[in-house]
């Protein structure tokens, strides 16, 4: 074979490699174009469904706040008045045991550990105390149940409010609380 057909052989090697390398690319364009109109599609169909999302989430999302935040209010306030001055007298009665008026500097004193078992004891007292307070609250709020049960309602005259045992004038109702509230039951 001659230099001149081997080169033509080359080129038209070349040229069908060439050729398919362009219809490929143009293959690519073809489904790119096609591509954006189903991309910008999608997007609106997601930001349309982002916003009824929001607009659904958003008054249940007010209203969960709403019933949360009296239900946090009443426990700080429980807290407040009922544990944590028990825990600020403890504490201050153990700060006054621990307390030394005048260390001696030529006698060591012994090392004890009742002081931090007092402490300690009393710090878990705390948390325990906080936690029976909580569950009691949920358990007299009706929440302890499931959550889609309604807690019942009580409309006569000896009914509950805001979680305080009510009796009428004659005593009606007393032992209907005492049933209602007894640890036996």
């Amino acid at each position: 074979m001659s230099v001149l057909s081997r080169t033509r052989a080359v080129e038209a090697d070349e040229a069908a490699d060439t050729r398919g390398r362009i219809q490929q690319l143009a293959r690519l364009t073809v489904l790119v174009r096609a591509a954006v109109p189903m991309a910008k599609t999608a997007g609106m169909a997601v930001r349309d469904g982002t916003r009824s999302a929001a607009t659904w989430a958003a008054p249940r999302i007010n209203g969960a706040r709403a019933w949360t935040a009296p239900r946090i209010e009443r426990s700080g306030v429980a807290i407040k008045d009922t544990i944590a001055p028990k825990i600020c007298e403890a504490l201050t009665a153990t700060a006054r045991r621990v307390d030394v008026a005048a260390p001696r500097l030529d006698v060591a004193a012994p090392r004890r550990r009742w002081p931090k078992v007092v402490a300690g004891t009393a710090m878990l007292v705390a948390v325990g105390a906080a936690a029976a307070v909580v569950l009691r609250r949920r358990k007299d709020d009706g929440t302890w149940g499931a959550s889609g049960e309604a807690a019942e309602v009580d409309d006569g005259p000896s009914a509950a409010q805001d979680g305080q045992l009510r009796v009428g004038t004659d005593g009606a109702g007393a032992e209907e609380n005492v049933s209602r509230h007894s640890p036996a039951t």
